[in-house]
């Protein structure tokens, strides 16, 4: 009896170390791919504390993290969140957005050996090349530039390239998805964009601006897609066939974005890739994990095709799953890639390949 005890325990400890080697090569694996794509997150934040990129903190985003998960660059977002529609929050919301890219833009300025800003998938090109971290602008919720069409090329001219609605609540623009009950919101507003709302799908268009359809109401995802001359992206989006949340995408959104050639990023969010136990809150779920991550990129990548579907994490903004909490773990990602069988080709489209490729798309549509 003893014998056979000892037995077992050698055949399990010998499996587990066989186990932890075979994850060590997975992991050394990963390391090198991510060493020759370009490793690109398509929707970061930055909180208004944002101490500086330079040391390794506490926030999700620095440099010295970003030097250890190999990322090339991400679009980091000028966000705001909504608040009144009266001329105090549209000042307060300007003022906020003003120090959401000043932080955004300190990056690069404060470390100009290190990083710099990219304004076309060429920059980020280049920037990678040169071992430098390409920081892209984006905006999240339009709630800042009030009702004023001519908004959008003054943060054109600050150097947004990607651009968001809405974020949760209505504004002058369009539906959201998650309506704010806070703010007095019922189910819809505009039936989807308002008249200004089209005007401004019109006007990204013609700057060459990425418009990004994530938490847009299902209304408004599909007027945009109606009327955009240009691919759009989902910057950081779920799928509702995994978690049936208003925030993810339903398999005909999914083929909407395919018929657009877009891209959905598919977003590092516990709540969208980690579908809830019968009976369970979300506030006391367990976390998401980077397999249920990948679970979610490949069922879209069934749907849709590879070349439709990119990875996101959402960084200080609730983002990060269990083996993807900042970026300095990117490689856990590339690891359960390699694991669910995907190819090097196939990881480079879905670390930044087709989010490139669909930037650099929109731009060619631009008027500009």
């Amino acid at each position: 009896m003893r014998l056979s005890l000892l037995a077992l325990f050698v055949c399990l400890t010998l499996s587990v170390r066989g186990q932890d080697s075979a994850d060590a090569k997975l992991l050394q694996k990963a390391k090198e791919i991510d060493k020759r794509i370009i490793v690109f997150d398509s929707h970061v934040d930055l909180p208004f504390d944002y101490p500086g990129a330079a040391e390794d903190g506490k926030t999700q985003l620095d440099l010295p993290k970003v030097q250890r998960g190999q990322l090339k660059g991400a679009a980091v977002a000028v966000f705001v969140p909504m608040g009144p529609r009266t001329p105090e929050g549209y000042a307060k919301a300007r003022q906020d957005a003003d120090k959401k890219i000043a932080l955004i833009k300190g990056i690069a300025e404060q470390n100009p050996e290190r990083a710099a800003l990219a304004y076309s998938p060429a920059d980020v090109r280049r920037l990678a090349a040169q071992g430098k971290f390409a920081v892209a602008i984006s905006l999240l919720n339009a709630y800042p530039l009030g009702s004023d069409l001519g908004q959008i090329d003054e943060w054109f001219k600050r150097g947004v390239r990607i651009f968001g609605f809405v974020h949760a609540g209505h504004n002058a623009w369009a539906d959201s998805s998650r309506p704010s009950k806070t703010l007095g919101d019922g189910p819809q507003e505009h039936g989807g964009l308002s008249e200004l709302g089209k005007k401004g799908v019109a006007r990204l268009n013609e700057l060459g601006i990425l418009i990004d359809v994530s938490q847009l109401s299902s209304p408004a995802f599909q007027q945009v897609l109606s009327l955009t001359k240009a691919p759009v992206v989902a910057t950081h989006s779920g799928v509702k066939g995994v978690v049936d949340n208003s925030r993810n995408l339903s398999d005909e959104e999914l083929m909407l974005l395919q018929k657009n050639g877009g891209v959905i990023q598919i977003v590092a969010f516990s709540n969208y890739v980690r579908p809830l136990p019968a009976d369970t809150p979300a506030a006391s779920a367990p976390r998401g994990t980077v397999a249920q991550l990948v679970q979610s990129i490949t069922y879209a990548a069934r749907k849709i095709g590879i070349d439709h579907v990119g990875i996101a994490s959402d960084f200080n903004h609730g983002g990060g799953v269990l083996g993807w909490d900042n970026e300095g773990e990117c490689q856990n990602v590339t690891a359960e890639l390699l694991r669910a069988g995907y190819s090097e080709r196939e990881i480079a489209k879905l670390w930044g390949g087709n989010f490139l490729r669909v930037w650099g798309e929109a731009q060619k549509k631009a008027q500009h």
